[in-house]
């Protein structure tokens, strides 16, 4: 690898939810698509934080039976955001969001779970509902193979015993059933033998696993410990970058674009 440059359809920057979501969107096109990440690990802050995503009209909301529509996500919108609502693109959001999960869950790039009892973050406002938060499923780290050890680990509030991972429904559940955790604790004592911390994933970390599992058996490269360090103009738009690879400059031409 060199300066002398590399060439793909695609450059995303960013080994984020956003990140993986472009890349693994870009490949469905059948495009040639580059990630770099400027950390020796990936999963960016999502690898930190609970997975939730909030996506009015989907189809496990209509699964369970609860009725929404896209008026009353707007009006919610509306009322929370105010005057600095753009609602072209909150319009946009609302009419492609639910397509886009129904996609992820067929092509197995993102799992998640509706949790019928939670209410949108403001319940009292107008255009309100339940069902519209849902969080990721349960990912064995251990499909990732050599790469397990490249995820940015949790924080350590999500952890317990130095490495065992916890969800909202395994703090629920194990307040009623030593069924449940007993397993997990078993699993955790066999997974320390092997590796740094456990393989159960929950919260980002198992939303960032399973996407990036998708993204590694479909071929996308993930550079990492390679920063974008300048960004390259082409005809009046931007086609390309220098990118930092471990140390060395690459020039990278993006023949559609940089995210």
């Amino acid at each position: 690898m060199n300066a002398e440059g590399v060439t793909c359809d695609v450059l995303v920057a960013g080994s984020g939810a956003a990140g993986f979501a472009t890349a693994l969107t870009a490949h469905l096109e059948g495009l040639d698509v580059i990630m770099v990440e400027k950390a020796p690990l990936f999963g960016g802050t999502t690898a930190y934080s609970a997975g939730v995503v909030w996506i009015p009209i989907n189809s496990a909301q209509r699964a369970a039976g609860l009725t929404d529509s896209r008026q009353a996500a707007l009006d919610y919108l509306a009322h929370h955001v105010g005057n600095r609502l753009d609602r072209a693109k909150a319009e946009a959001f609302l009419d492609n969001a639910p397509a886009m999960l129904d996609c992820f869950a067929r092509e197995g790039f993102a799992a998640f779970s509706l949790v019928p009892t939670w209410a949108d973050y403001h319940p009292a406002e107008p255009g309100a509902l339940r069902g519209r938060s849902l969080g990721p499923q349960t990912f064995d780290g251990r499909r990732l193979g050599s790469f397990f050890p490249k995820l940015r680990a949790p924080i350590k509030t999500m952890m317990a015993f130095g490495g065992m991972m916890i969800g909202r429904n395994d703090l629920s559940r194990s307040l009623k059933a030593a069924a449940h955790v007993g397993p997990m604790v078993t699993r955790y004592a066999r997974d320390r033998l092997t590796h740094a911390r456990g393989t159960r994933l929950v919260n980002g970390n198992a939303l960032i696993a399973r996407m990036a599992a998708a993204a590694i058996a479909r071929g996308i490269p993930l550079w990492l410990s390679s920063p974008r360090v300048e960004l390259r103009q082409a005809g009046g738009r931007i086609g390309g970058a220098v990118v930092d690879k471990e140390g060395k400059p690459v020039e990278l031409t993006a023949r559609l674009g940089v995210v």
